[in-house]
């Protein structure tokens, strides 16, 4: 699991997930692959998580080719995040650890307004002076995966998709997930031509399961989102050295937090 500060963000993950797993997920009918037995040796620095083999029955983003399956696989990472939301939603399990608690995320947008220095500074700042404001406007009373893309899903060749990497979940807003999506992954052009079917299919199939949002509420979850993805960022930008991916992913959300201010 390595050293220093790496090595507790691996443990830290490594817990959620088991936690997750093995207490959450089975309460509810979101497709993942059930825990089978994990195990961990936090003196020595190894830990295990068994889960079931679904490489013969299902493929990734990859298989993809062309920009048409690419937009239709990208509706059904949005339609099984709707699903994921809605399924937590209010759900009596989320107490205790999983519980919302916005006071520790308020104090760090705080600290990150004041000591981040990188690029797009003056839109850190921006959005962490607004985020309590935003927060108001959300409905966290469920869970956030915390790290949704394409490579998170698997495609069942007989079946719905499936869920995976819960390391990062945490109780929050569904608009975090959904700016997570959006903002981070995606670039501007890729904005520009994916996110208009992705809110659609997105906040349709969070009906169907019992969540409804306006289109407006939709845009406010969005922007709180955006904001606190923007902060998360600039957080991990701020650990990892220059060039790697994450500085890319500050930049696409810098541009949709502009984009959502113009």
């Amino acid at each position: 699991m390595g050293r220093g500060q790496g090595r507790r963000r691996v443990l830290r993950r490594f817990t959620r997930e088991v936690a997750y797993l093995r207490d959450l997920a089975p309460l509810v009918t979101v497709p993942h692959a059930p825990l089978l037995h994990a195990a961990l040796d936090e003196s020595g620095g190894r830990a295990h998580l068994l889960l079931p083999d679904l490489a013969g029955e299902t493929h990734g983003w990859g298989l993809f080719a062309t920009p048409e399956a690419q937009a239709a696989a990208l509706l059904d990472v949005a339609r099984l995040l709707a699903r994921f939301h809605a399924a937590w939603n209010g759900h009596p399990a989320l107490r205790g650890e999983w519980r919302w608690d916005p006071a520790a995320l308020l104090e760090d947008a705080e600290r990150m307004a004041a000591t981040w220095a990188g690029p797009h500074a003056a839109a850190v700042r921006e959005a962490a002076a607004q985020l309590p404001g935003l927060l108001a406007h959300t409905r966290p009373h469920t869970l956030a995966h915390g790290d949704i893309h394409s490579g998170q899903v698997l495609w069942r060749r007989d079946g719905p998709p499936v869920l995976i990497d819960y390391g990062q979940v945490h109780p929050s807003f569904p608009g975090e997930d959904l700016a997570h999506l959006l903002a981070v992954r995606l670039d501007a052009a890729e904005r520009a031509r994916y996110a208009p079917g992705v809110r659609a299919a997105y906040r349709q199939d969070l009906a169907a399961h019992g969540l409804s949002l306006t289109p407006a509420e939709l845009a406010a979850e969005e922007r709180a989102g955006t904001a606190l993805n923007l902060l998360s960022t600039a957080d991990q930008a701020g650990r990892a050295r220059r060039g790697s991916g994450v500085w890319a992913s500050l930049d696409n959300v810098a541009g949709a937090w502009a984009e959502l201010r113009a």
